[in-house]
């Protein structure tokens, strides 16, 4: 029991510095935090309320790979919240009862997130079915090199919070297209938090000069 509580602070500890917020050491606790996320002219103030659950199945071997979790709606998570785990990110609500829900896997076919390299250039990361260890990340322009061990993030698209440590660079495929690390070990983990999130935006206008008087 020693060695599995000094497992999950460890995890917390990574997860804190990963995603910058305070999380209590009881991997069974929730947290929330708030960030102002500056991205071309629109500021977002995010509030984020993350929702432990203990994951009570999970299978890596499937065409189509779902995750059930031990927490639903009466802790307040519905259905297409991301779901991370203290290292990375591990997949999306599908389905929701009163105390259970179901993710939808990372290594699932058409699951795929958006990502960004160390320089702010987006590509798309999904898996290609093989190894539960790896996903592939394409569309990232031939002028940009990876080299190993480069980290991969999310961009901020879609359902994952900005800057989540997705993996590492392992190998070039193609110009565009590099075999990547995973971060998440879905063979390993036993702990998530499911992320809900309220968004406020205010709109920041460019130039001075796009104000106009009534």
């Amino acid at each position: 029991m020693g060695e599995v509580n000094d497992s999950l602070m460890k995890e917390n500890a990574r997860l804190r510095k990963e995603l910058g917020i305070t999380i209590p050491l009881n991997p069974l606790t929730d947290s929330s935090d708030t960030k102002t996320i500056k991205r071309d002219s629109v500021t977002q103030t995010v509030h984020y309320k993350y929702i432990p659950a203990k994951i009570l199945n999970n299978t890596i071997d499937q065409k189509i790979n779902y995750i059930t979790l031990n927490a639903g709606s009466k802790q307040g998570i519905t259905k297409n919240m991301a779901v991370i785990s203290p290292n990375g990110i591990v997949g999306r609500i599908s389905h929701v009862s009163e105390n259970y829900s179901v993710a939808l896997s990372f290594l699932s076919d058409r699951f795929n997130v958006s990502s960004m390299v160390g320089d702010g250039t987006i590509g798309k990361l999904y898996w290609d079915g093989k190894d539960p260890d790896y996903g592939i990340l394409s569309g990232i322009p031939q002028s940009v090199k990876l080299k190993p061990l480069d980290s991969v993030f999310t961009s901020g698209y879609g359902n994952f919070p900005e800057k989540i440590l997705v993996g590492r660079a392992a190998q070039v495929l193609t110009g565009t297209s590099y075999k990547i690390y995973l971060s998440t070990n879905f063979r390993k983990v036993h702990f998530v938090y499911v992320i809900a999130e309220e968004v406020n935006f205010e709109r920041i206008k460019l130039e001075d000069s796009t104000n106009v008087a009534p």
